[in-house]
């Protein structure tokens, strides 16, 4: 079972590919566990529902998004 590292409340910024939206900043609005059909076997992801500062609502999964505070400072990985 995987752990989810967001929760609502958090501030984080949006990281998906070829967005428009890509690196605007806002904040977790709700964290949903669905199950999702990958290659043939079955595996938990999390559902993120955030709201940007632009006021533009976003759902992604959560692999799409990073923590505000370790986008200003870069401490992640990106690929």
């Amino acid at each position: 079972m995987s752990k989810q590292k967001f929760k609502p409340g958090d501030r984080v910024a949006y990281l998906s590919w070829n967005v428009v939206l890509s690196g605007e900043r806002g904040t977790v609005l709700r964290v949903q566990k669905t199950p999702k059909k990958n290659s043939g076997f079955r595996r938990e992801v999390f559902q993120l529902r955030v709201i940007l500062d632009t006021a533009e609502i976003v759902e992604d999964e959560s692999t799409a998004f990073i923590h505000e505070k370790d986008y200003d400072n870069k401490s992640y990985i990106p690929f």
